[in-house]
């Protein structure tokens, strides 16, 4: 990947790290999760993930006037270049793809958006 301080292709996701995900833009604190490629099977990612879309889905389930879920972002500052720049907050970069896919985050969020009657309009581009 693009390292969006030097500009050279020297990017690369960190072993480990937190995942930060929005849903059109918005957040709870708990929107979040620890990855350790190292260790993390397939199975304790989707866990993870589904973990936060539920935890986010049942209390978005509690207002009264919801707005389809349409943008779902899932990104992390844990990245290193291999030449030493520092990625800040700014900088938050895409993960979907790199530490699930894209279809394992359609699936889990299609699945509970029914279980909690959250009205989805998903524009997933990547």
């Amino acid at each position: 990947m693009y390292c969006p301080v030097c500009l050279n292709d020297t990017l690369k996701i960190a072993s480990s790290g937190v995942i930060k995900m929005t849903f059109n833009g918005k957040a709870k604190s708990t929107s979040q999760f620890f990855y350790d490629l190292n260790s993390d099977r397939e199975s304790d990612i989707c866990e993870k993930l589904e973990k936060v879309i539920v935890d986010y889905f049942s209390y978005y389930s509690t207002f009264q006037n919801k707005s389809p879920v349409q943008y779902i972002e899932a990104f992390s500052i844990d990245f290193k270049c291999s030449n030493k720049c520092v990625i800040n907050f700014s900088h938050k970069m895409n993960v979907i793809g790199l530490v699930f896919s894209k279809k394992m985050l359609e699936e889990a969020v299609r699945k509970n958006a029914t279980k909690f009657n959250i009205p989805l309009d998903l524009k997933l581009n990547r």
